[in-house]
């Protein structure tokens, strides 16, 4: 009866381990928003909670145009995500935008 009473603490514990992991894991991790901008869409990067990129316009372009879906403005969201986990620049240039097709 021991035995078996050990058995399942063990697997006890390593599920409250993995959920643990699972479920603190990505509170550090950068996080992509996308939102509604006047007549397009914008995102927001946030890392650690903290809101540290908001781009209601599409950058890299003349003006204040917003992007014109909401899949463009998480496109353009991800790539930034990207570079900033991989710390790197997060800015776009107008040649990017046209290569991933968002303008």
């Amino acid at each position: 009866m021991t035995r078996k009473r050990a058995f399942y603490a063990a697997v006890l514990m390593c599920l409250a381990m993995l959920f643990f992991v699972a479920f603190f894991e990505g509170r550090d991790k950068t996080r992509l928003k996308t939102f509604k901008s006047g007549s397009g869409w914008g995102y927001i990067v946030s890392t650690q909670g903290k809101e540290v990129i908001c781009q209601p316009f599409i950058p890299a372009i003349e003006g204040n145009k917003p992007f014109e879906t909401r899949s463009d403005a998480r496109k353009a969201g991800k790539i930034v995500v990207t570079r900033l986990n991989e710390g790197a620049e997060p800015s776009l240039s107008a040649d990017e935008l046209i290569k991933a097709g968002i303008i």
